[in-house]
């Protein structure tokens, strides 16, 4: 019985034939999927590091790396070339760009024309401003009665010659020889002249064509121009065309405003304000415009009057300060006003919006060193 229980060992001979056989379909059966993992392999080799330099910024696309550092800051760009300053040459950041500097404070210096009539009255001029250490020269072109101080061609100048008169070209040519900027002040509404030339550039009477005076006759009243009026407009134009002619590229405009004095409610413009004040306001952008083409500076003058607070400014339709001149001369008696008062409140004028610079001009020349806070300012 034992020996029949025992368990019987089976022995297996191995088949040479039958297991090669075997073994070659398996291995068949894998050649897909070892080609598939060898080429994912040598896939992940040849992408895997320009994946990581893209994902981290690295990369060395030329066109992807320049635009990146032109939407980077310019203190960025700074540092960046600074820390790279071993690279080559054709990276090197480009030099950087000045910074825009403020124009330089003018130092003007008021001279009556007849000094400017002659050679000898000009030397001296020249020598007075540079030892009072001026920049700017500042003479009449045409004055506020309405005569013109230099040989102008136009039809209304030429009929209003003034009684001295100043050689522009010459004395433009000996000013800019010692770096001093002639400044030509040219009045403009105030003129009581030009309409006994042209009488439509007059204001008048309302309802009447007789012309607006200031005043009584009997008393000197005077006549204005127009500011509606297109031929006086044109006029301002024209003259300003002929300064920049000459070489003068720096003017101010004095008497821009509607006539002041007595019987305001009699004047007639021969338009509405709100047309007055929009021909105005047009007239200073053209006039800006041409002036700055050349380069030049353009200032309008008005009376402190004008612009203090509960001044008299409704001979000017608005306040001077929204006419758009943006540069302006203000005008007093320094023996009149509180001269710090009126810097302080300047100093704040100008930083409202649309105003560039302001200038104090003490006219009588009192208490004229507290107007240098402003920046410009005149000598005497």
């Amino acid at each position: 019985m034992a020996r029949n229980t025992k368990p019987v060992k089976i022995k297996r001979h191995k088949n040479s034939m039958g297991s090669s056989t075997q073994s070659v379909a398996a291995v068949k059966r894998f050649v897909p999927f070892i080609l598939a993992a060898v080429l994912v392999v040598a896939l992940g080799f040849m992408l895997g590091k320009p994946l990581l330099n893209l994902i981290s910024g690295g990369g060395e696309d030329d066109s992807s790396s320049q635009n990146t550092v032109v939407s980077q800051p310019a203190s960025s760009m700074v540092e960046e070339n600074t820390g790279n300053a071993q690279t080559d040459s054709s990276d090197a950041a480009q030099p950087a760009i000045p910074p825009v500097t403020e124009a330089k404070n003018r130092v003007y210096y008021y001279a009556n024309v007849a000094a400017l009539s002659t050679d000898d009255g000009i030397a001296g001029v020249i020598n007075t401003m540079k030892a009072k250490g001026a920049t700017h020269l500042v003479f009449d072109a045409k004055n506020p009665d309405g005569y013109v101080h230099y040989a102008s061609a136009h039809r209304y100048a030429s009929k209003l010659p003034a009684e001295v008169q100043v050689d522009i070209p010459e004395l433009v040519a000996k000013l800019k020889a010692e770096n001093i900027t002639p400044v030509a002040r040219i009045y403009t509404f105030m003129d009581k002249m030009v309409s006994t030339v042209e009488r439509s550039t007059a204001v008048m009477y309302r309802g009447t064509d007789t012309r607006w005076l200031d005043t009584s006759a009997a008393l000197g009243g005077k006549s204005w121009a127009n500011p509606a009026s297109k031929l006086m407009q044109d006029y301002i134009i024209a003259l300003t065309d002929e300064m920049l002619s000459m070489g003068v590229n720096e003017i101010i405009y004095a008497g821009f405003s509607t006539p002041t004095g007595y019987s305001l409610d009699k004047r007639d413009f021969g338009a509405t304000t709100q047309q007055v004040l929009a021909n105005m306001q047009s007239l200073i952008g053209t006039l800006k415009a041409k002036i700055s083409a050349k380069g030049g500076y353009s200032t309008w003058q008005f009376e402190y009057s004008a612009v203090v607070e509960d001044g008299s400014y409704e001979q000017y339709i608005v306040h001077p300060y929204q006419l758009g001149a943006e540069n302006m001369i203000i005008t007093a008696s320094g023996g009149d006003i509180d001269v710090a008062a009126a810097t302080a409140a300047l100093t704040t004028a100008e930083n409202q919006d649309g105003i560039g610079e302001i200038t104090l001009w003490l006219t009588d020349n009192v208490n004229t060193a507290e107007t240098e806070t402003l920046g410009s300012y005149f000598v005497s």
